[in-house]
């Protein structure tokens, strides 16, 4: 097996520059974290902090495959001010983005001090 045939499956890293936002509250009863990231309209949770990171960047990462293979990541990431670091590959490619982290993080006191996504 050659090398060229053993990356062929793997998808292509697509880095993404942007400056993304959340808001997050800690439920003071269990310590959950819960946030919303208003530019992209998404939501997140984890059980501490480090999963809550995890979980935003997955999300992030889910609505870029979406955007990518609809044909709208471009006009999106421009629309924002945001752009892939990377030559995005042709439709129908497999990719996995890498987003800036950690995300910037603006700490709220109440659920209801956060922006609904």
């Amino acid at each position: 097996m050659d090398l060229l045939s053993i990356f062929r499956g793997q998808p292509t890293l697509v880095q993404i520059q942007a400056q993304i936002s959340w808001q997050v509250v800690r439920d003071p009863r269990d310590g959950h974290v819960f946030g919303v990231c208003p530019a992209l309209n998404l939501n997140a949770a984890g059980d501490s902090m480090g999963e809550f990171q995890e979980a935003a960047e997955e999300t992030v990462g889910l609505l870029f495959q979406s955007l990518f293979k609809h044909g709208e990541l471009e006009s999106f990431l421009s629309r924002h001010g945001w752009r892939s670091a990377t030559r995005l590959p042709p439709p129908g490619a497999r990719v996995r983005f890498a987003v800036p982290r950690p995300f910037a993080i603006e700490p709220k006191e109440r659920f209801q001090d956060l922006v609904t996504a």
